[in-house]
């Protein structure tokens, strides 16, 4: 029987699942998970798997399963219980880690630097001998400098401060009202009491890179963030010498490419690095971190040691 493999990527807006056994692959989607008071994460996690989960047919005997995760328990406990509910929820031996590991191993499947950018931001250097070194991964309101967070929050930003006749004219008030669900006391009140406000304010992201083609404001928040990915990725970069030169990423923002993607190139090449092309996605990274191929295979055994899986 061809085993069967799954990958998890989670992130803050959607939590989407890979099986591949043998050529057939099979993918199901989520709910993303945010932060919450009062809680480890752990049941949102497993009750987003099982929703993933459930577009797929599952084998009787699973061989392995990885979920990269923004909101991994920083608990050790709460991260073995979470890998262990995982597994039996999917019937196979699982190991969790952050997203940018399989970001990594998705897109360079090999030495460099990736940066990570989704509803927030992790970049992640790793060499030929499998040290790493990572920056950011600071959350909303500490870092996630360049994220789908901050690019949505400024455009927010930017369109009250036109609203208040305080900052220049900007297209992004005309989205507004649908992004907050209105300008009057009540959908204000709404927004904030959000659960996923987060999420949703990155959700406005899109909107602000649509618009740079043709506004100054939404220009400037791109251009804003872009630097920031650059700083970004030359600090994790010299932060590890042995990683070498090149740099992708991972991120439906970036992979859309336009104002985004090409002063990021731009950006990196003006610092002596090498922008590179994804190879794959986070979730084929998933697969490349179970296979243990180099330079993943001290990463592996480190995954084995925290959910006490050996060999």
């Amino acid at each position: 029987m061809t085993d069967t493999f799954i990958s998890i990527d989670g992130g803050k807006s959607a939590l989407r699942l890979l099986a591949v056994t043998g050529e057939r692959r099979q993918v199901g989607t989520g709910p993303g998970m945010s932060y919450r008071p009062g809680e480890d994460g752990v049941e949102r996690t497993v009750a987003a798997v099982r929703a993933a989960a459930a577009a797929i047919e599952l084998p009787g005997r699973v061989a392995g399963v990885i979920a990269g995760l923004t909101a991994l328990p920083g608990e050790p406990g709460a991260r073995r219980e979470l890998a262990r509910r995982i597994g039996a929820e999917l019937g196979g031996p699982a190991l969790v880690t952050v997203d940018v590991h399989l970001a990594h191993a998705g897109a360079l499947a090999g030495p460099g630097t990736v940066l990570c950018l989704g509803t927030g931001t992790n970049v992640l250097a790793m060499g030929a001998g499998g040290e790493y070194t990572t920056v950011e991964g600071w959350g909303p309101a500490l870092g996630d400098r360049g994220s789908g967070y901050a690019i949505g929050l400024a455009g927010l930003r930017a369109a009250t401060a036109a609203l208040d006749g305080v900052g220049p004219d900007t297209v992004l008030t005309e989205r507004f009202p649908d992004a907050v669900g209105g300008s009057g006391l009540a959908a204000l009140q709404r927004f904030y009491r959000d659960p996923e406000l987060v999420p949703r304010i990155a959700g406005f992201a899109p909107v602000v890179v649509e618009a740079a083609g043709q506004d100054d404001v939404a220009r400037a928040i791109c251009a804003a963030a872009v630097d920031d990915l650059v700083a970004l990725a030359v600090s994790a970069a010299r932060r590890q010498p042995d990683a070498g030169p090149r740099v992708s990423w991972s991120g439906r923002l970036l992979d859309a490419g336009g104002p985004l993607l090409g002063r990021l190139g731009d950006g990196l090449r003006e610092h002596g690095l090498e922008p590179a092309e994804p190879a794959g996605s986070s979730l084929d990274g998933g697969l490349t971190l179970l296979r243990g191929a180099a330079p993943y295979t001290r990463l592996l055994a480190r995954l084995r040691e925290q959910v006490g899986e050996h060999g």
